[in-house]
């Protein structure tokens, strides 16, 4: 403050020196006083060191220095403001400071070439070594930091914290970046937030984007109505519209997917065009990179997914074996699907499981227009008599409750003597484990019984001719009993006769 105050001195001491219509006068009180006939210029107190100028402007050698022309204007720094402006009620500290203003007014600009092409933009404030230097025409700007927003000509209501933060911008409005060069190369993107170091620095023209985190939606250009929170997160993304990452590295590999949401760290990770998924949990869908509809939720749940499409897995790690198959279900920890390339299965508990159930019966759908190659079943009794029935106790069963029913690998071995292949009872999952579908039974079972019934009407019409047989047999004794005693009788008759005959001839 001494040093300018000695400098405001000598150089109104010079001015005083070569002009001859100002005076220096020695006022009351000591005051030094430069005035001319009916002006006072510059008054420096000595009992307090007060120096006061009324009017005129101070140079820097032959650069405006510190002035206050228009209205209500404040300008100090080489260069800063400019006499032909008409604009009021601006503030300008640095070297070219509002240096091209004319009709602009509320505006503050502190920093080198800050605000330095203003001509008309209002009520916008510039702090840092050129802030919003290539404004014109833009309005309610707020830029703090190196070089932030340098680049905005006509674009309103931008606010800018950060080292060239918004750096490119020319005619976007309504963007909020705060971070190293967050929004960086946005030109005409609207309605963006960005809070982080280097977030959604690549974008142009997309809008509605919202980036929370380092490097989160960095190369994004054009996609639109994004959010990402989190380091990297949609790190990848360029034209991917209507995405949501959540976490460290959520959805960073994206691309061109749209109406993804993901939340958790690295979920979704390497997805790179699919759609419409949704991951919520640490590394769910962590490798799905174009399958699309799918929804996980837990850790790792759908983990090594890829292509697979509209599968649904909701329990920690549940479906993580799934990678190509599609529309398939699991719902439970750790629970899997036998084989992880097919589709439409449905999996609910892992092999840990020992209660499963519901409150009603279960209806399993069996309407004939989802059936086709329909034929009578080539599986009866004969196949049922070589099934062998067993008890047996589950090895994860701590109250080891006994259970009846089949062994899988003997089911095998029957169906293999039956000439059966590819049949849908039985199931090898991708760990070599069995699985036996015992609703299928059923079909046998009837048939069996078909056959039984079969052969016992045999067996009762065989009987019946028994019967009837026995019965004719029986009538046949009869008459033969008839006849035998018919026989007897003409026998006796006979011997009667020959009696009389003979004493006759006597």
């Amino acid at each position: 403050m001494k040093t300018l105050t000695v400098f405001l001195f000598f150089c109104v001491s010079s001015i005083n020196m070569l002009s001859q219509n100002i005076t220096n006068t020695l006022g009351t009180n000591g005051s030094f006083i430069i005035k001319d006939g009916a002006n006072t210029f510059l008054t420096l107190d000595q009992l307090n060191g007060y120096l006061t100028l009324n009017s005129g402007v101070i140079f820097f050698g032959a650069d405006r220095f510190l002035h206050n022309y228009g209205l209500s204007n404040t300008f100090m720094g080489i260069n800063s403001g400019n006499f032909t402006m008409t604009g009021g009620y601006n503030t300008g500290f640095g070297r070219n400071s509002m240096y091209s203003n004319n009709s602009g007014y509320y505006n503050t600009a502190l920093g080198y070439n800050s605000l330095f092409n203003n001509t008309t933009g209002y009520q916008n404030t510039a702090i840092g070594f050129k802030a919003l230097t290539l404004n014109t025409t833009g309005i309610e700007n707020t830029a703090t930091g190196w070089a932030s927003l340098y680049s905005n000509t006509s674009g309103n209501y931008n606010t800018a914290t950060g080292s060239s933060s918004l750096f490119f911008n020319t005619n976007g409005y309504q963007n909020t970046s705060m971070g190293f060069k967050s929004l960086y190369y946005n030109t005409s993107g609207y309605n963006n937030t960005a809070y982080g170091y280097a977030s959604l620095t690549s974008n142009s023209t997309g809008y509605e984007n919202t980036a929370s985190g380092f490097g989160s939606l960095f190369w994004n250009s054009e996609g639109i109505r994004n959010t990402a929170v989190g380091f990297q997160s949609l790190f990848l993304n360029t034209t991917g519209i209507e995405n949501t990452a959540v976490g460290y590295q959520s959805l960073s590999s994206n691309t061109l997917g749209k109406y993804n949401t993901a939340v958790g760290f690295k979920s979704l990770n390497y997805n790179s065009t699919g759609e419409f998924n949704t991951a919520s949990g640490l590394n769910s869908l962590y490798s799905n990179t174009t399958g699309f509809q799918n929804t996980a939720s837990g850790n790792a749940s759908l983990y090594f997914n890829t292509t697979g499409y509209s599968n649904t897995a909701i329990g920690n790690g549940a479906g993580r074996d799934i990678t190509t198959g599609s529309n398939n279900t699991v719902i439970g920890f750790d629970a899997q699907v036998p084989n992880g390339a097919a589709n439409n299965q449905v999996r609910i508990g892992n092999w840990d499981v020992t209660y499963s159930g519901v409150q009603v019966a279960w209806t399993i759908t069996s309407d004939k227009r989802w059936k086709s190659d329909i034929k009578s079943s080539v599986l009866g009794l004969n196949f049922i008599s070589k099934l062998n029935p067993v008890s047996y106790t589950r090895n994860n069963d701590e109250k080891k409750r006994i259970e009846y029913g089949l062994i899988a690998q003997e089911v095998e071995e029957v169906l293999e003597e039956s000439g059966i292949e590819n049949a849908g009872m039985l199931t090898i999952d991708d760990n070599g484990r069995y699985e036996l579908r015992y609703n299928d039974l059923l079909a046998p079972m009837i048939k069996a019984i078909q056959e039984l019934k079969s052969e016992n009407e045999q067996l009762k019409n065989q009987i019946e001719e028994v019967l009837e047989i026995r019965e004719q047999l029986s009538e046949i004794k009869i008459l033969k009993e008839e006849l035998i005693e018919q026989i007897t009788q003409l026998k006796a008759n006979n011997n009667i006769g020959e009696v009389k005959f003979s004493s006759l001839g006597k």
